[in-house]
């Protein structure tokens, strides 16, 4: 089963996430009544913390989704240039560090994915290697 913690930071979300999965449309629409009646009647503090957490959970989807997005985008252009030569040249890293962020391999328990840095530094050394490559094209033309 995917642990879904990272997405839905407290037991109440999960629990509420387990509820809804297995819900028919009307439960559903009866729940979400339920639940803004729940929003309504917690404190400001009650509030912000679930605020807090919903950000949190939002948060870790957008990362996650920005990953997946890389991997697709990256397609089969991965099998055609060095992604070893590209970690050591770029970053400073070992091949598999970014195998292991291109492919949200577990690392410390964790998936491993890029910051917005090193995501900016991975656009910026395909395109450095791209230009590099017309140019080299350029000369056999």
């Amino acid at each position: 089963m995917i642990d879904l913690s990272k997405f839905l930071p407290t037991e109440d979300m999960q629990a509420d996430f387990e509820k809804f999965k297995s819900m028919s449309p009307e439960e559903r629409v009866a729940f979400q009544e339920e639940r803004a009646c729940r929003m309504d009647s917690m404190s400001e503090d009650e509030r912000k913390a679930f605020a807090d957490s919903t950000r949190e959970g939002l948060r870790a989807i957008k990362d996650e989704l920005q990953d997946v997005k890389l991997a697709l985008e990256l397609g089969d252009v991965a099998n055609a240039i060095s992604l070893s030569y590209i970690a050591k040249a770029y970053f400073g890293k070992s091949k598999n560090w970014l195998y292991q962020r291109l492919n949200g391999n577990k690392v410390n328990g964790k998936p491993a994915q890029f910051t917005e840095e090193e995501r900016k530094r991975f656009a910026e050394a395909l395109l450095d290697l791209s230009k590099r490559i017309n140019e080299t094209a350029l000369k056999f033309a």
